[in-house]
């Protein structure tokens, strides 16, 4: 017994109060025996309980609820264990502890119940809880969050159990990457390749293994398997870190792996940006450097040819000296072609732009050419009717469309063939897709010219070359060919498609631009010559030329007014206007160039006829036959330029 006793006292101090509740059979309920730490616990002695169970008022529980008294009741009709949380205020301090109550109830004789039990402070108990369920809580929101977050960015995390091969994830894994869920395997790790492309998993595997290795931070990137709707190629990254136990072995690997198809097609946007502004680059260096030189080489050529035809014209019907003057005309001709070329490479031609018919230039060049196939080639037409007219030069186009063919048969490499050559109008959107373009027209539309050989193809590492100057997949490269193409087309904002695989052929798409509905100026008729003696104003930066086409004016009756720049071909012109029937005009020259001095002139004579002569027009696109101005090409020979004065002022010579 004094063990008992002993107990009864030292265990309330250590643990709580021990305590005896009767049930009595009128309903009353009472607390027997009540350890003394009750008051120093909860400020309420036995007695305060007491009373609160006869009043059944509770004002020192803050969570009484009106099944407390119920279950008590309900405990002792069962004879089932009272286990009771209460959050008890302490009236005199105010301070709030929590007790668990739990009891043992029995029954005795008399028909009372008695719960002989345990009051336990929790206080801490309870503090401990809140302080985790506000963390469960925080970790409920950042793992909401976290997922917004992921979901947002097109991200999922990851976790590998190494040992198992089992892996989990943060997001439907068949969602993210498109695959089937029936063939995703979450039991293995190579359930976690499933969505890589074959030819990335070597890749991956590598770049998981690396990290274990050397504990470096996991980042690589790959292909998916399943391709996006549009049918492109879906990109991802993937970050993690490998996780080893106290003994340094690999167990885990966390990740989280991001879609980053928008980034690689950012990416893919920029480089061919990039890339079209070094070609335009290269291009505009090209340009300036082919313009200079063709300038000062066809006033060279100028001045030469127009020494030529005048020589002819004095000396008369002298056969050794004709022929020489052929020779000289001949290989004049010959370098302009060569400068002519060097023009097109760069896209700086002189344009003379008028409506043409596609399809008759193309039957017309096939119709020339068709004698030299040999034995087993074929040219082949395939042509839309009712195409649109295009907006080019009549010469560059021909140019352009007999490149492409000479250039189908000599793919063939003397071997049995057929070259198809067709035609058909074509939309290009904004934003179209840019595979296979060398040369990216921008959106409207166009006449498409393809022509499809069945040569042996060109190998995809040439594709970037093929239009480079004197290249040649076959033999050494002899000429500007499809380079000439590329710089045409450049020059008539049209555009270049190349398609080409090794054993298939190779097929190019040329695009012109169709001719804008417009209503076109008729040619206006001059008016009559003035009285008096005829001149012609022209201007000319060049010495020498200035003279030859004043000798050959001279011959056709005509007197010339000569100036070198613009500022003094307007004074002659305010000084001798009414006698002026023509302007000669060069139109790169320095200071006011000639098509600027051509606008000053319109305003003192809007009628004024007028022949723009150029060796290189520095892209100018030249107006041919509107509003009486013509071009003549440099260099050129006396004949050409007095048919062109017949032209415009009428057939006979001036008086």
């Amino acid at each position: 017994m004094a063990e008992v006793e002993r107990t009864r006292v030292t265990l309330p101090a250590a643990v709580g109060c021990l305590y005896e509740l009767r049930l009595y059979p009128d309903g009353r309920l009472h607390y027997d025996t009540v350890s003394g730490n009750l008051k120093e616990l909860t400020g309420l002695s036995d007695a305060d309980v007491n009373a609160s169970f006869a009043s059944g008022q509770f004002p020192y529980i803050r969570n009484l609820t009106d099944d407390f008294l119920p279950s008590i009741y309900e405990s002792a009709r069962q004879l089932t264990p009272w286990v009771r949380d209460l959050n008890i205020v302490n009236p005199h301090s105010q301070r709030e502890l929590w007790l668990r109550i739990h009891g043992m109830p029995r029954r005795l004789e008399d028909g009372s119940v008695v719960w002989s039990g345990l009051m336990t402070d929790i206080t801490d108990l309870k503090r401990s809880e809140a302080q985790l369920r506000q963390v469960v809580e925080a970790l409920t929101l950042s793992e909401a969050r976290l997922k917004v977050a992921l979901d947002s960015a097109r991200m999922f995390a990851w976790d590998l159990d190494l040992r198992t091969g089992r892996w989990v994830t943060t997001a439907p894994v068949e969602e993210f990457y498109g695959v089937p869920v029936e063939e995703i395997d979450f039991t293995s790790a190579a359930g976690s390749l499933v969505a890589v492309h074959p030819d990335d998993v070597p890749l991956v595997v590598a770049g998981r293994q690396r990290a274990i290795e050397t504990g470096e931070p996991m980042c690589y990137e790959f292909r998916g398997r399943v391709p996006a709707a549009d049918g492109s190629t879906r990109w991802f990254a993937t970050r993690g870190t490998v996780i080893y136990d106290d003994a340094g072995r690999p167990v885990r690997i966390v990740a989280v792996t991001s879609d980053i198809t928008e980034r690689k097609r950012a990416e893919a946007e920029r480089e061919a940006f990039y890339r079209q502004m070094l070609e335009a680059q290269k291009w505009e260096s090209l340009g300036v450097l082919a313009g200079g030189v063709a300038h000062d080489f066809n006033n060279l050529l100028t001045v030469i040819l127009g020494g030529a035809g005048l020589t002819r014209r004095a000396v008369g019907a002298s056969p050794v000296v004709n022929m020489y003057l052929d020779q000289i005309e001949q290989a004049c001709h010959r370098a302009a072609e060569l400068c002519r070329q060097l023009l097109a490479y760069a896209g700086r031609s002189q344009l003379a732009r008028t409506d043409n018919d596609v399809n008759a230039v193309i039957q017309a060049v096939v119709e020339m050419l068709s004698g030299h196939c040999r034995a087993g080639q074929q040219l082949r037409m395939q042509l839309a009717p009712d195409l649109p007219l295009i907006r080019a030069d009549p010469a560059l186009v021909r140019q352009v469309i007999f490149n492409l063919l000479t250039n189908g048969l000599e793919a063939l490499e003397g071997q049995a063939g057929v070259v198809t050559i067709s035609t058909e109008r074509r939309q290009i959107q904004k934003g179209e897709a840019t595979k296979g373009f060398v040369l990216l027209p921008p959106p409207g539309e166009y006449v498409c010219v393809c022509v499809q050989d069945t040569g042996i193809g060109i190998p995809p590492e040439l594709h970037s070359r093929v239009f480079d100057p004197f290249f040649s997949t076959k033999f050494a490269g002899r000429g500007l060919g499809l380079a000439a193409v590329l710089g045409i087309l450049r020059s008539h904002q049209g555009g270049i498609r190349l398609e080409s695989q090794m054993g298939q052929g190779t097929l190019l798409e040329i695009y012109w631009p169709i001719t804008p509905r417009e209503v076109a100026k008729p040619l206006q008729i001059g008016e009559a010559t003035p009285l008096g003696p005829p001149k012609v104003l022209v201007v000319d930066d060049e010495l020498y030329i200035r003279e030859v086409i004043a000798s050959t004016l001279q011959e056709m009756g005509y007197e010339p007014l000569l100036a070198a720049e613009a500022e003094g071909a307007l004074t002659l012109c305010r000084q001798y206007l009414p006698q002026i029937v023509l302007a000669v005009l060069d139109v790169v020259m320095p200071g006011m160039s000639g098509d600027q001095l051509l606008k000053s002139l319109r305003q003192l004579s809007p009628a004024l006829p007028v022949i723009m002569t150029s060796g290189y027009t520095d892209g100018r696109i030249l107006p041919s036959g509107a509003d009486r101005i013509t071009f003549l090409q440099k260099p050129f020979r006396p004949e050409e330029l007095m048919a062109l004065v017949r032209q415009l002022l009428g057939s006979k010579e001036a008086a």
